[in-house]
């Protein structure tokens, strides 16, 4: 039957059976069919007819019975409906399903407790219909917007990636919803309304009270579906942690009312927590942590006189899956899972329950033996809890080594499954658990662990290739594959060298992977170019012959233009690209480029052939503060012992006025630390006229004022030491410049105050600059008699001699006898510009 024949058959029944017995003709022909899903969303008529049945009637219409079963069967048709992406999504989004299905869910949980006509078993049945709605539709609009929440899936743009310290995500983007002048406001914003309203305080509430009052699993489920979801953006986590500890004063708040209060309440509502929840409908609602626990613990425990039932598989995986993205990079809360204490009970007391069996400990049983959905959604929260909870008791954080090595071999155990979608899982969690951990790549590579992961990315394309593997499900494997590789290869050598040498050979996938229509593919493929770029034999041999540095500058500058247009054309309703856009690809390829040439220069000459230079100068203005640091660092690797061409084809790209702007105060200080140290190779090996003209460009008494400002005591170290050394090289300048130096008192100050340092690192460039400004020249090592006058107060000498024979730094050492023999009218020892400085790899 058509939809039109349908919506006929709605219109004209002359009961509410009649139409009962339509909505079930109609749930039967959609499910399990999806043309038939995407027919009856793009009616617009008959969804509006559909959701017009989920609503509350009043008690003057009478047959409580049927109304209930209409809301059921049309709970069941939107969830079908749901499930089947963009071409239904945007349709139920553009009615406002989401609010509806959530509205008559606030509608029911405060009615329960005072209307009559609905049963406790009605009530059940109808939570467990719209909560499932409810939860298809969030978790495919989430899916939909942000991309899959296990990899991005194909040509889909990435929220997460997965890696650590790189949990970004524009929230401002989130709540911007353009739309283009002239048409409606577009399924963006519908979209983001949706995915934002569960966490708006009275919907939340009504969430938490489910999960703290109900015991039933079909409506637990649903909603530790959605919140595990959901709090993937920060604000939402933020929100949800909020609640999880509820302050001694909330919940005695309650319990100090008086017996006639309490018992008004308990008359509606049965049981301390039950109770509890009534009371929160005024004030916040706490999430109970230790409620998740207890229904997903893996052993039977007496529980204050009742015995927990044998957990439900799908209940604890979801459990687990919420728990997971909740204590993802927030400590107190992954302590608080590992130990399972919260601060206080219901009665406001401290609260000892699980302290005496560590949730922890379950966890890694829960790892080791089970259905293997399981055993991957505890690998996944044991490995956020680790990362997360950096205790700072040594004997913690010896226990917590010990159980990461532990978790990491069943993980690789777990690897030999044979379910792709499983191992595509369990790589993300590998590259989370060694990220940023050279103990642990290196224990995985001596288990073979790169081998392993090497040898499903190819199997992952030879079977994409046969046909044999979806495009989705190869597409978020490849990105897990290669991530995994990025985070066991970054800061481990060997691995490093595997991966290059590999036969047959990984770079055409990795080249592939960078021009991939998956932004998370494109993002993961930059991290394993970044991983590789930091081996010097690497640079020198695979890297640069396969093409790979050219490649990342082609989609440095794609990514750049794609960005540009999302911002000069808003969110086109109609675009191509779904999902928030993330920084990753641009902060990872320009990670790449500062290691790329750090030591190698055909890629120098590349920047320039394809015009990057122009392309990283822009981007040191970038909002993201990574990317402009990273955008700084490689101009900063490229004016690195460069030839004067290059340092003016740098200078002229960025501008003077540019790098004047980076080196003042206002600019954050991991950028003027950049700052300065371009300027500090700029001026080094420089010529006295080519000093000058760097001067006079940037203004000579701006510039000292700038390098005062920064090399002064109150200043961070790490911006000190470049300020010194641009002072150390322009004290190399002609007599005009060195005029200028030594006319300012407050720089002899800041010179002397560098050598009082306990820093060597500032010792040495403020004794070079000391003796660039004294020593005639380099040939005769001569000091200026006027110099050495200037100086005197300062009893350089004597402090001089106390360095030389005192400091363990054979540098500050050599300096300071240096600096003496000049003052002695003999020949010193070297002395030397102030130097450049390159990265050392990003």
């Amino acid at each position: 039957m058509t939809t039109a024949g349908t919506l006929s058959r709605l219109t004209a029944a002359s009961s509410r059976t009649d139409q009962l017995k339509v909505l079930k003709d109609l749930k039967n022909s959609v499910i399990g069919n999806t043309w038939k899903k995407v027919e009856v969303a793009e009616d617009e008529a008959l969804l509006s007819f559909l959701l017009s049945f989920l609503q509350l009637r009043p008690p003057s219409e009478g047959d409580f019975s049927t109304s209930y079963d209409l809301i059921s069967e049309t709970a069941v048709i939107v969830g079908a409906l749901a499930n089947v992406g963009n071409l239904t999504l945007r349709p139920l989004l553009a009615v406002s399903s989401p609010s509806i299905l959530l509205h008559l869910i606030l509608s029911l949980a405060a009615d329960s407790s005072t209307d009559s006509t609905i049963s406790a078993k009605q009530l059940d049945r109808l939570l467990i219909s719209l909560l499932r709605a409810l939860r298809n539709l969030l978790v495919s609009t989430a899916d939909m917007v942000w991309g899959h929440m296990w990899g991005v899936g194909a040509e889909r743009q990435v929220v997460g990636t997965g890696l650590i310290g790189v949990d970004v995500m524009s929230e401002k983007d989130m709540r911007k919803g353009k739309c283009p002048a002239g048409k409606s406001r577009g399924w963006r914003r519908d979209a983001n309304e949706a995915l934002t309203m569960v966490f708006e305080p009275t919907n939340l509430s009504t969430l938490l009270r489910l999960l703290n009052t109900q015991d039933d699993p079909q409506i637990l489920l649903p909603v530790y579906q959605i919140l595990s979801r959901l709090v993937v953006l920060p604000s939402h986590r933020e929100a949800l942690a909020q609640r999880v500890m509820p302050t001694p004063t909330l919940v005695r708040s309650f319990y100090e009312q008086s017996e006639s209060e309490r018992s008004e309440m308990d008359s509606s509502m049965s049981g301390a927590t039950t109770s509890l929840g009534t009371f929160a409908q005024s004030q916040p609602e706490p999430f109970k942590i230790s409620n998740i626990l207890y229904r997903i613990s893996s052993r039977s425990r007496r529980y204050e006189g009742m015995y927990s039932e044998k957990p439900n598989p799908r209940l604890v995986e979801a459990g687990l899956d919420l728990l997971a993205a909740l204590v993802r990079g927030h400590p107190r809360l992954a302590d608080l899972v590992r130990t399972g204490n919260e601060p206080v009970d219901n009665e406001g007391r401290e609260n000892e329950w699980w302290s005496d069996m560590g949730f922890g400990s379950q966890l890694q049983e829960m790892v080791e033996s089970g259905p293997i959905t399981v055993r991957i959604a505890a690998a996944s929260c044991l490995t956020n809890i680790l990362k997360a909870d950096k205790s700072s008791k040594p004997t913690e954080r010896i226990g917590l080594t010990v159980i990461s090595l532990k978790l990491l071999e069943e993980v690789i155990k777990l690897l030999q499954t044979e379910s792709l979608e499983e191992r595509m899982r369990l790589c993300f969690i590998l590259a989370a658990l060694v990220a940023d951990d050279a103990a642990l790549q290196k224990n995985a590579a001596e288990r073979c662990c790169p081998t392993l992961i090497v040898g499903m990315l190819h199997s992952i394309n030879q079977d994409e290739a046969k046909g044999e593997l979806g495009n989705d499900l190869a597409s978020r494997s490849r990105e897990a594959t290669m991530l995994a590789l990025a985070s066991l290869a970054m800061q481990y050598e060997p691995t490093r060298s595997l991966i290059a040498d590999y036969s047959p050979s990984v770079f055409p996938h990795l080249l592939s992977g960078l021009s991939s229509p998956s932004y998370g593919v494109r993002a993961a493929s930059c991290q394993l170019a970044r991983a590789l770029s930091r081996a010097i034999s690497v640079l020198r041999t695979s890297l640069v012959d396969s093409g790979v540095g050219e490649e990342i500058i082609k989609l440095l500058q794609a990514e750049t233009d794609r960005r540009k247009k999302e911002e000069e054309a808003g969110f086109d309703e109609g675009g191509d690209d779904i999902g928030t856009r993330t920084w990753t690809v641009e902060v990872a390829c320009t990670a790449v480029i500062c290691n790329m040439i750090a030591d190698f220069s055909p890629l120098k000459a590349i920047l320039v052939k394809e015009n990057a230079l122009q392309l990283i100068s822009e981007l040191t203005k970038s909002p993201h503060e990574p990317l402009a640091l990273n955008a700084l660092w490689a101009l900063k690797n490229l004016t690195f012992h460069a030839m004067e061409s290059t340092k003016a084809l740098v200078t002229s790209t960025l501008g003077w006025d540019r790098l004047r702007s980076l080196l003042t105060a206002p600019t954050p200080q991991g950028l003027r630390i950049q700052a300065f140290e371009i300027t500090q190779n700029l001026l080094a090996e420089a010529s006295s006229s080519e000093i000058s003209r760097t001067v006079e460009a940037l203004g000579e008494k701006d510039l000292l004022d700038l390098v005062t400002e920064a090399a002064r005591d109150k200043e961070d170290i790490e911006l000190r030491i470049p300020a010194l050394y641009v002072l150390s090289n322009l004290a190399l300048g002609n007599e005009k410049v060195r005029a200028a130096i030594v006319s300012r008192i407050e720089i002899l100050e800041v010179l002397s105050e560098a050598l009082n340092s306990k820093t060597d690192a500032l010792k040495v460039p403020s004794l070079r600059t000391m003796r660039h400004l004294i020593e005639s020249n380099a040939k005769t090592h001569r000091p200026r008699s006027g110099m050495i006058e200037l100086f005197q107060p300062y009893q350089l000498k004597t402090r001089l001699r106390e360095l030389a024979e005192g400091s363990v730094s054979l540098d500050v050492c050599q300096a300071a006898v240096g600096l003496l023999d000049v003052l002695d009218r003999e020949r010193g020892v070297g002395g030397g510009s102030g130097g450049g400085v390159s990265s050392g790899g990003r």
